[in-house]
């Protein structure tokens, strides 16, 4: 039901193949988890990446903390 992603070393802020990839891998695997209800992405660097990592998702969240992120 609830997920912790902190602190995540990937800088997405300037996209390359590989963090694009990541980027897909993650919403994928979050995608496969259908009773996911809370997610804390707090310190990520996410930028402007923040639908497509969620696009996959099955069911709304009840909860998304974003806290530090560097959202644009």
């Amino acid at each position: 039901r609830s997920l912790k992603l902190q602190y995540s070393n990937v800088d997405v802020r300037r996209p390359t193949p590989e963090s694009a990839l990541g980027i897909r891998c993650l919403a994928g695997q979050l995608g496969m988890l259908p009773s996911l209800k809370e997610l804390n992405l707090g310190s990520s660097r996410l930028s402007g990446n923040l639908r497509q990592i969620l696009c996959d998702l099955q069911a709304p969240l009840e909860s998304l903390e974003l806290a530090f992120c560097s959202l644009l």
